[in-house]
């Protein structure tokens, strides 16, 4: 499961909306309250915050290092060096604290926006694989699940849901041997297989009432809201099913579909030149006679060893306030309906007013300070929290954004987002926000390398996107800068954001009638 919204904003409202008193779940406890202690681990690829005793803590950064690179070695091995954004996880100790916080479907989840991605977890991590029944070694795990919807991101810039999620219950029952120097993909997920039986043989007996799985590959992104969770299950099961027949009968179309995918072919395109054997009206029975005849090809791939050093420190109180305010604001966001909104909206005020409180100085507390006040403010406020957090890249990026709209501060801000760079160069943020202020000075040449370095760190990013195709449409790359609107648009319909839709469908019109962008010259 993947959602996104920015967080910044949904903090920002948190900050300044004055909610009734509703009473809302209260989850774990500060140290200083007398709960259990939270630690911060940070390796090269995860930065781990959570309340698991310190032992387990360190299990589950190991486990996330061989998860990650099982994945990668046995699905995309090409994206095993790439740089890519630094991965926040978050592991609440006891499911049933998960289990108040979320709704009753959600499990766990992966989350992306412009500023961030995240996991959210619950347990110790070897409670995290579950096995399908005690007869079978095949099991699934929600680590997989989410981490996988992470990392297919970086080598897939364009995925129909039915590809995310098939790919995501696919990867979800690889099993990792306890060393991490193998991993077996591809084992049956026999929940999926049980769903998609009955509701395969429903369409053979003409009991389907309509239901086909050209649902599953049109899926309707409203079913979640409406709470169908009937058919949302189905779309998964069917997704899984659709992956993993392809994955073993149809290979190399399916590897072609990719990598148009890859190229930014629009996904009916790419479906209609290498998989037209999707629309037919028979896939159903192909489908469910590849069930019946249970050919489930598995392979076992070796997992190249792994760094497993991180920095590990515990948190503050005031931290952890600000850790399960996001959390709150997360489980609000994952819901569909009242009172649930309300009573996660108040445990999230709640947490963020004791966080500013206990440490006004901290970053977090700076930022949310900084969207709340006039603009008049803003600027002492980003000067404050780098003379505060110097050697913090947010930091600087806090101080790039309070000198937005200070004309005469040009200057000042490309340093401030240099310096974020300097201190991070892995900060997709601070390098959009370079790129963009070099597009609005019509220093596209410049704007061009810093756009493309911020789509590859964040290649979900609308933002990244449209100001990559507004630095290719100055230096007159105009069909690469139409194909990247549309991958920032397809992005927004996805999360819902109807102004910015507007926005990007107008650039789009401009590249196509040549208002926006004049193409170059080739080459003599």
């Amino acid at each position: 499961m993947r959602h996104g919204l920015a967080m910044g904003a949904l903090l920002a409202l948190l900050s300044t909306t004055q909610l009734a008193c509703v009473v809302g779940p209260r989850f774990t406890t500060c140290p200083g309250e007398g709960g259990r202690p939270w630690l911060r681990l940070d390796s090269d690829h995860y930065t781990l915050h959570t309340d698991l005793a310190a032992e387990e803590a360190r299990e589950a950064m190991r486990t996330l290092e061989r998860t990650r690179a099982a994945i990668l070695t046995s699905m995309w091995p090409q994206a095993l060096g790439q740089q890519m954004t630094k991965l926040d996880v978050y592991v609440l100790q006891n499911p049933r604290e998960f289990e108040g916080l979320y709704p009753r479907r959600v499990r766990a989840f992966f989350f992306r926006s412009d500023n961030e991605a995240l996991i959210v977890l619950s347990g110790r991590p070897d409670r995290w694989e579950r096995t399908f029944s005690g007869m079978s070694l095949a099991s699934s795990s929600p680590l997989n699940h989410e981490l996988a919807h992470y990392l297919s991101a970086y080598p897939l810039s364009r995925q129909p849901r039915w590809l995310s999620e098939g790919l995501a219950e696919y990867l979800e029952t690889l099993r990792l041997s306890r060393d991490g120097q193998t991993a077996v993909v591809g084992v049956p997920h026999w929940t999926a297989i049980a769903l998609m039986t009955s509701w395969l043989d429903g369409v053979r007996r003409g009991l389907a009432r309509g239901w086909t799985i050209q649902r599953v590959l049109q899926w309707d992104r409203t079913l979640e809201a409406r709470e169908q969770d009937k058919e949302v299950g189905a779309n998964y099961a069917g997704s899984w099913l659709l992956v993993h027949w392809l994955l073993n009968e149809r290979p190399q179309p399916f590897a072609e579909y990719l990598a148009l995918l890859n190229q930014g072919v629009a996904p009916e395109q790419a479906l209609a030149r290498t998989l037209p054997e999707l629309t037919s009206p028979s896939l159903d029975s192909v489908l469910y006679e590849y069930l019946r005849n249970r050919r489930f090809v598995q392979r076992t791939v070796s997992v190249p060893p792994v760094g497993t050093a991180f920095i590990e420190e515990p948190l503050d109180d005031a931290q952890v306030h600000a850790v399960r305010s996001k959390l709150a604001a997360l489980g609000a966001h994952l819901a569909h309906r009242e009172p649930f909104i309300t009573n996660r909206r108040k445990v999230a005020k709640d947490e963020l007013d004791e966080a500013l409180r206990l440490n006004p100085t901290g970053l977090l507390a700076l930022s949310v300070k900084l969207r709340a006040a006039p603009a008049h403010e803003h600027v002492a406020i980003g000067r404050s929290a780098v003379e505060a957090h110097p050697h913090e890249s947010e930091a600087w990026e806090l101080l790039g954004a309070a000198l937005r709209n200070e004309p005469t501060a040009t200057e000042e801000r490309e340093a401030a987002y240099r310096e974020a760079l300097r201190l991070d160069p892995r900060n997709a943020n601070a390098a959009r926000e370079l790129a963009w202020l070099f597009v609005t000075q019509g220093r596209h040449a410049e704007a061009l390398p810093l756009a493309r370095w911020a789509v590859s760190l964040a290649p979900w990013s609308p933002n990244a996107l449209d100001t990559l195709a507004m630095a290719l449409a100055g230096s007159g790359a105009c069909e690469e800068a139409r194909q990247a609107e549309h991958r920032a648009l397809e992005f927004i319909e996805e999360e819902g954001s109807p102004e910015l839709e507007q926005l990007l469908r107008q650039r789009i019109a401009g590249l196509e009638d040549g208002t926006l962008c004049v193409a170059s010259p080739p080459d003599a």
